[in-house]
């Protein structure tokens, strides 16, 4: 379970670096802002959901019969011993990783904690669109969340539309939202990278869109560019919310001095149906049913003893009654009694084995694990079962009396 938890997690980074890179060799410069946030929350969503989906293809291949290997069955006190578990060196890197998490989430935690304390110990001022504007006797920069805008008394004073037009444009697009899911994405991948970055773009592309919503409403593009940075030097600065910062200042005036992109070159965000193909393509697997060879049929040899004679030859009423009463003293042998041989065929992590092939050694007789790992065969007393599958040991067991919820643990090929 835990092997399966951290590959799936290093899946999920990798897709987020593909994904960032792509974003910035491609998208990046582009001017459509609200897409691009699309693009930064889909492409997010993605890299945690596409390594959940597995495309499984069926393959049914006849048993062979494979020489016993000499292993035996175990019994399954190694791998539960306290060494072999605490041994593990995925045990303590899933560890970490959990620490991680947490230590993220807390961190998180205290920031909203902080932030709405510190708004609580605001000035409020309720507006007629539904925010609430919250006035703070500090130099801090202006910032949104949810619904409300924190100014500073000098900013409120103020009353400049620019800077009122910019908060609200966040809020209305929703972005605490964004940056919300965000940090719950950067707490699960704390030490991916990419992660990091793309919740930085995604905080670019949010001023972007508030920039864009200012000067589409005629504003002064100088005017407000000097207002941005006469407030990015203020002495505190909320980092959780979308406030005003000094290092985006560049790419700003960069962005918005940008001429309007070409809806052609929307087309670029194409690349996300290559990734996400090859994606499933490395991602699907393939499960093997095995099925014993079915026997020869049989074809009985028909009783001619009474056809042979010769119809013209009458039949000896001595020699007849002879031959009826040898016939009627040959009785059939009794049958073999049956013994049963049951249970579940496990990996060395206790993982049930799907498929597995439960054969009568050099026989046709056997059957196949289901979903659960469990078999269950009826063989002859003394019968030597194999139990075989594709990249682990065979494992052979000699049947000597009836043999009830059995753990067969088939270990990798070459494994001790």
């Amino acid at each position: 379970m835990i092997t399966a938890f951290l590959l799936y997690i290093g899946k999920v980074a990798i897709l987020l670096a593909v994904f960032y890179l792509f974003y910035r060799l491609l998208m990046e410069r582009e001017t459509f802002h609200r897409f691009n946030r699309a693009i930064l929350l889909l492409s997010v969503l993605i890299a945690f959901i596409l390594p959940l989906c597995e495309i499984t293809l069926h393959k049914t291949v006849l048993a062979a019969s494979t020489p016993a290997s000499g292993a035996n069955v175990a019994s399954g006190v190694a791998s539960d011993s306290p060494l072999a578990t605490y041994g593990n060196p995925l045990l303590w890197l899933f560890v970490i990783y959990l620490a991680g998490v947490v230590l993220k989430l807390l961190h998180t935690a205290i920031s909203i904690y902080r932030l709405n304390k510190l708004i609580s110990q605001c000035e409020q001022h309720p507006q007629a669109d539904g925010t609430t504007i919250a006035v703070c006797a500090q130099n801090i920069a202006p910032f949104s969340w949810w619904n409300t805008i924190v100014f500073s008394r000098r900013d409120y004073q103020l009353q400049d539309s620019a800077l009122l037009v910019h908060e609200r444009a966040h809020i209305n697009s929703y972005h605490s939202f964004d940056l919300l899911l965000m940090e719950l994405a950067i707490a699960l991948q704390w030490f991916n990278p990419a992660i990091w970055l793309t919740g930085r773009e995604l905080r670019a592309v949010h001023e972007y869109e508030a920039d864009a919503s200012v000067l589409s409403g005629g504003v002064d593009a100088h005017h407000y560019l000097n207002l941005l940075m006469d407030r990015a030097n203020a002495k505190l600065e909320c980092k959780l919310a979308n406030a005003i910062s000094q290092q985006t200042l560049k790419n700003r005036f960069q962005m918005m001095a940008r001429h309007r992109s070409k809806p052609s070159r929307l087309l670029k965000v194409l690349y996300l149906l290559p990734v996400v193909a090859i994606t499933l393509a490395l991602n699907a697997q393939t499960i093997i049913h095995y099925q014993a060879p079915e026997p020869a049929p049989s074809h009985p040899v028909a009783d001619t003893i009474l056809t042979q004679v010769p119809q013209k030859v009458a039949p000896d009423p001595v020699v007849k009654p002879h031959k009826q009463q040898s016939t009627q003293k040959t009785e059939p042998q009794p049958e073999t009694a049956l013994l049963t041989i049951s249970g579940t065929v496990v990996d060395e992590e206790g993982n049930p084995l799907l498929g597995t092939a439960v054969k009568v050694h050099d026989g046709a007789t056997g059957t196949i694990t289901d979903f659960d790992g469990k078999f269950s065969l009826k063989v002859p007393k003394g019968t030597v079962v194999d139990f075989l599958n594709i990249g682990v040991a065979t494992v052979s067991i000699q049947v000597k009396s009836d043999m009830t919820d059995q753990k067969i643990i088939l270990k990798k090929d070459g494994s001790n």
